[in-house]
């Protein structure tokens, strides 16, 4: 009888060790199968024996190709920092526990894929409390690509754990400054910085004076599209202005009788001006030019930006070259005295320079300090672009109302995102003082087209919520009255749908904050906030959120 429950016991322990990856104190070994990569982490603390057990899922990635495994990254007495090298993913992890130091070192396999690009990277929330399991799963089509641990807790050794993930696809490699430059080869002489037109009486270092005129909320740019540009070609210049459109007060707006405007032309090379310069100002789109990205990276010249590794602080964020740069081009590596805005600098920017731009040996003329940095990028307007072509212009509806946040601590919040956008990110700070949090939801744009609805109240004060939009609907607003007597927020969402538009592959998120702590959440690439989710801790006046999020199909 006993025999017989004691081995039961042990079958059943040994099995449930099975579904992780390690026993505890042990070693974890895992590689996902060839053309995979990780998908979703498991994890489950034990405090008996002060460690975790780790189970990885993994999902197809291509014919993965220079699979490498990183040098040992112990997390003894430092926390664990690492992401794999440019373009190249998690596909593997090992593990060892030492005994003496009773914690755990690291090794993680990172592979890439021919053309395989990486983009839009995120970093996730702290995705678990101390001691506690959790379950993390990789959005449809991003991939792991950096693991970090904060805050180890000195009596157990346990970390706070967050992970990296990008946007992954293969893709044409060559970045939309690097095209440029391939199409401007015959007007090279004729031009700074690859693409860029400056007078003999004007080198317009500081665009302080040349930003196009704004009324009321809109900043009206009036152009033309020459004759010499087919149906199709104008449509896709159409299509590349109507991003300004979507997520900016910019407004490219047809020429009539104004003094000043920009006529796009079809002449050799894609070249432009820095910012408003008076009477007609030609933006050239020539062969090789009418790529959306190309197009919206000379129009941000028009607007009064240079390239972003011009910045004034840039050295602090890449180094030049300049032994690798083709003799007589150096001056396309000045750095300016630029206008930052305050905002950060932005390796993913479409103004970005690729790393072997103007080379004379095929070694790299710009390195990113950070190693971990995709220079460059061909989509389009990266967050940050946006944001700056929004700060310079002050489009205060794509703005929040207060700095950096949307709201006063114990005042009411209101934040709706302009007509054809919706929530993007949620960040948000404690303030312990008056058991409030100041609030920040960021928008990106969704559809030109859009019918909304706002929810009726969710919750009394103290109360939980559980709100889904439904119905492929997704979240563009946020409002939340505050009492000053019971310390908390009733809440309400702003729903929008729009024609065509369709979601799919929806994840819960569950916890992306611990109580009285600063948290940042960004939406994945390609998906849009859902749903939302909230308790609340009376011990510690603060809520716990949840988000949903879905893929967007149709925009």
């Amino acid at each position: 009888m006993w025999t017989f429950i004691v081995v039961a016991v042990l079958l059943t322990a040994g099995l449930a060790a099975q579904d992780y990856g390690n026993r505890l104190r042990g070693i974890l070994r895992h590689a996902c199968p060839d053309k995979h990569a990780v998908s979703q982490i498991n994890s489950s603390y034990s405090a008996t024996d002060q460690d975790r057990q780790w189970k990885f899922e993994c999902k197809a990635l291509g014919s993965t190709s220079d699979c490498s495994w990183s040098t040992s990254q112990d997390s003894y007495d430092t926390e664990l920092r690492y992401h794999c090298p440019v373009n190249r993913v998690v596909a593997g992890v090992f593990s060892d526990f030492d005994m003496a130091q009773g914690a755990r070192s690291w090794k993680f396999l990172c592979c890439s894929v021919p053309n395989f690009v990486t983009s839009e990277c995120r970093k996730s929330p702290l995705v678990n409390y101390w001691s506690k399991d959790f379950t993390w799963r990789l959005p449809a089509g991003h991939f792991l690509t950096g693991v970090q641990t904060q805050l180890k807790n000195r009596d157990t050794g346990d970390h706070r754990w967050s992970f990296n993930y990008c946007k992954g696809k293969t893709q044409d490699t060559q970045t939309v400054n690097s095209q440029i430059l391939r199409a401007n080869k015959p007007v090279a002489n004729l031009v700074v910085e690859g693409d860029v037109i400056v007078s003999n009486t004007r080198n317009a270092r500081i665009c302080s004076d040349c930003r196009w005129e704004k009324l009321q909320a809109t900043v009206q740019v009036p152009f033309i599209v020459s004759d010499s540009f087919t149906s199709a070609e104008k449509d896709q210049i159409a299509k590349a202005i109507s991003a300004f459109h979507m997520s900016t007060c910019i407004r490219f707006v047809a020429h009539t009788n104004q003094p000043d405007y920009i006529s796009i032309v079809k002449k050799s090379g894609c070249w432009s001006w820095v910012g408003r310069i008076g009477m007609s100002q030609e933006v050239s789109l020539g062969a090789g030019c009418l790529q959306s990205g190309i197009i919206q990276h000379e129009l941000i010249h028009a607007l009064g930006f240079w390239h972003e590794q011009s910045r004034s602080d840039r050295d602090a964020f890449v180094k030049i070259n300049l032994a690798n740069i083709q003799d007589g081009q150096e001056r396309n590596f000045d750095r300016l005295d630029t206008n930052n805005l305050n905002v950060p600098y932005d390796y993913s920017s479409l103004m970005h320079y690729a790393p072997r731009d103007f080379s004379k040996n095929g070694e790299d003329t710009i390195v990113a300090l950070d190693p971990s940095a995709q220079i460059g990028q061909r989509e389009g307007m990266s967050e940050k672009d946006i944001l700056k072509i929004n700060k310079l212009y002050v489009c205060t509806d794509y703005l929040h109302a207060y700095n950096e946040w949307d709201n006063v601590l114990e005042n009411t919040l209101s934040r709706t995102c302009p007509t054809g956008q919706a929530v993007s990110g949620i960040t948000s700070l404690y303030n312990s003082e008056k058991n409030d949090r100041l609030w920040a939801f960021s928008c990106k744009a969704l559809n030109r087209q859009t019918t909304c609805q706002w929810s009726s109240s969710l919750n009394n004060y103290w109360e939980p919520f559980n709100f889904n939009c439904g119905g492929g609907k997704v979240i563009s607003g946020a409002y939340a009255e505050h009492s000053r007597l019971f310390k908390d927020r009733r809440w309400r969402f702003q729903c929008c749908s729009s024609p065509g538009f369709t979601t799919s592959n929806c994840y819960t998120e569950t916890h992306i904050n611990y109580f009285q702590e600063y948290f940042s959440w960004t939406v994945p690439s390609d998906h849009f906030l859902t749903g939302v989710q909230s308790s609340f801790d009376r011990p510690s006046g603060d809520r716990q959120w949840s988000v949903t999020y879905c893929q967007g199909n149709g925009q």
